[in-house]
């Protein structure tokens, strides 16, 4: 390509930016492949980030658009802005937004959890079941799936009739079944020969929704892409807002951390920053990642699983790319759970150390805790010092969001002066051509919402909630949350296909090997971390 025809280029790109903070009170998404703001803004993540400039593989040199005059350009952008909720509803956005309905609607089932133990209604459970699966129905708690099952579905139909989602009439039809896979992956996962071999619900899921999307999928268009699901059942897929509404409902009892924290803390906080970053260069430049994909997969390994998946995908503004990093977590957390119990016994390390060694390193609570549970130590030790860990490992996802949307978004930030600025006509140069984007729109707009919902959830927990009823509470919302969390791993399902998969091997060895990479490092780390926390201090 010829210098006037690059510099021609990037005359329309700068237009393009120009375009973008001439209406700076709109938030739009641009396209990663052309450089113009996406007509699609169904994503949810992708939708709330404010992106100046295209972050790809390609990063280093972005394809720019065609254009053969500056008018042109503009008229084209005007055509294609998607219509958002500040332009629609400026009024809304300080409430009606897909980052704000995760916190409302796990508050409001907060509240209907504390008022249903203050009226001593226990929570549902699926028994543990041998041969007859109708055994792990006998609980009298699984009456309250007749009241959560048809709430759950209305707040989440309230939530996207209230946003304008596509096809919100249809969420019903969907929601049906995504909820009966769900079902259905709980009440598998209670079987006791499946359930001692830890192979949670979280891995059926996924497993049926894959099964059921590659089933009505059929072939791949011509293109080689995807055959996009039906809407009835697009619309139901709302992967990122169940787990953050499952998120929002994670209680954290302060009189439990209190004696415990500064230990935890030890176990938790030293290392993981370290490594996360350490992790994603890794996977830039050994394995040829994308940075974006890096960060999700290492937030993911040494935070707290499919949680930091999302909320990093949320302060990058990538939502698209947490599906890989949260199914590869699900399928090799497996062994982790099976077989570090056995390892720490065999070591001959305390409770104490082995359950902040298996709170530390196995990626969700929910694993944690069965990991805990088989090691099976006399009084629960290792349940209740691998569950303090894990949760101050938790609170990690508040910062480090943060930390990474202020990172990314000055990183973004460089790269738009870098590009308006290696501009050879002096006229394109001048501060009035080109206005950096709003430093603090963007951090807000990338800033996961639902981690404010947890921690109000957090402080109402500890001081509204009577301390005798904190356990049954806890209890309970994590139930309830844990609901919203198989339907989030059911839509992961129903966005995985076989030929997909095929057609991005390398990209999930590549991962595969990053996560065992930084899990081998986890687990050595953390167990001497364990050690000197709980045996040396």
């Amino acid at each position: 390509m010829d210098t006037a025809q690059t510099i021609h280029q990037r005359r329309a790109s700068v237009d393009l930016l120009k375009q973008h903070n001439d209406n700076s009170s709109s938030i739009v998404n641009f396209d990663s492949a052309t450089c113009t703001p996406s007509a699609n803004n169904t994503t949810r993540r992708d939708s709330m980030a404010i992106t100046a400039i295209p972050t790809t593989d390609s990063d280093k040199k972005p394809p720019l658009p065609e254009s053969k005059d500056s008018s042109t350009t503009k008229s084209k952008v005007d055509s294609q802005q998607p219509l958002t909720f500040s332009t629609r509803h400026p009024w809304l956005m300080g409430w009606n937004s897909e980052d704000w309905w995760p916190c409302w609607i796990g508050l409001f089932l907060f509240a209907m959890v504390a008022i249903a133990v203050h009226y001593d209604i226990p929570a549902a459970h699926f028994q543990t079941w041998s041969s007859n699966p109708f055994d792990s129905l006998h609980g009298t708690g699984n009456y309250d799936l007749f009241v959560l099952f048809p709430l759950q579905g209305l707040l989440v139909w309230l939530a996207l009739w209230a946003i304008g989602a596509k096809a919100w009439k249809q969420f019903p039809q969907g929601y049906l079944v995504v909820y009966a896979l769900s079902f259905l992956s709980k009440w598998l996962a209670a079987q006791k020969s499946i359930k001692s071999a830890s192979l949670g619900d979280s891995i059926w899921a996924i497993l049926f929704g894959t099964v059921l999307r590659n089933a009505i999928g059929g072939k791949a268009l011509p293109d080689g892409r995807s055959k996009p699901l039906v809407p009835w059942l697009k619309v139901a897929q709302q992967t990122e807002l169940y787990i953050a509404i499952s998120l929002v409902l994670l209680c954290i009892d302060f009189t439990v951390l209190k004696p415990l924290a500064p230990r935890a803390l030890f176990v938790s906080w030293i290392d993981t920053p370290t490594l996360f970053v350490v992790v994603a260069i890794l996977g830039v430049s050994l394995l040829k990642i994308d940075l974006q994909t890096a960060m999700i997969m290492s937030g993911a390994t040494f935070i707290c699983g499919s949680s930091a998946a999302i909320a990093l995908s949320a302060s990058l503004g990538a939502g698209s790319k947490a599906d890989l990093p949260i199914a590869i977590i699900s399928v090799f957390t497996i062994p982790s759970i099976i077989a570090l119990p056995y390892i720490a016994k065999a070591i001959g390390i305390s409770a104490k150390v082995a359950g902040a060694w298996f709170g530390g390193c196995i990626d969700s609570t929910g694993a944690v805790i069965a990991a805990a549970t088989i090691y099976g130590d006399v009084g629960n030790v290792a349940v209740e010092t691998s569950a303090v860990v894990k949760m101050v490992q938790n609170v990690l996802i508040g910062p480090i969001s943060v930390g990474v949307a202020i990172v990314w978004t000055k990183r973004e930030e460089r790269r738009a002066r870098a590009l308006h600025s290696s501009l050879e006509d002096e006229t394109l140069r001048s501060k009035s051509d080109f206005k950096p984007v709003p430093y603090g729109s963007m951090l807000w707009a990338r800033f996961p919402k639902f981690v404010l919902g947890f921690v109000l959830t957090a402080i109402l927990f500890n001081t509204v909630v009577p301390s005798e009823d904190r356990a049954t509470v806890n209890t309970f919302s994590f139930m309830v949350g844990e609901w919203f969390s198989t339907m989030s791993f059911v839509s992961i399902g129903l966005g995985l296909q076989f030929h997909e998969l095929r057609r991005d091997a390398r990209l999930l060895l590549k991962l595969t090997a990053l996560y065992a990479i930084a899990q081998l490092v986890d687990i050595l780390s953390t167990l001497g971390l364990s050690y000197v926390a709980f045996e040396l201090i």
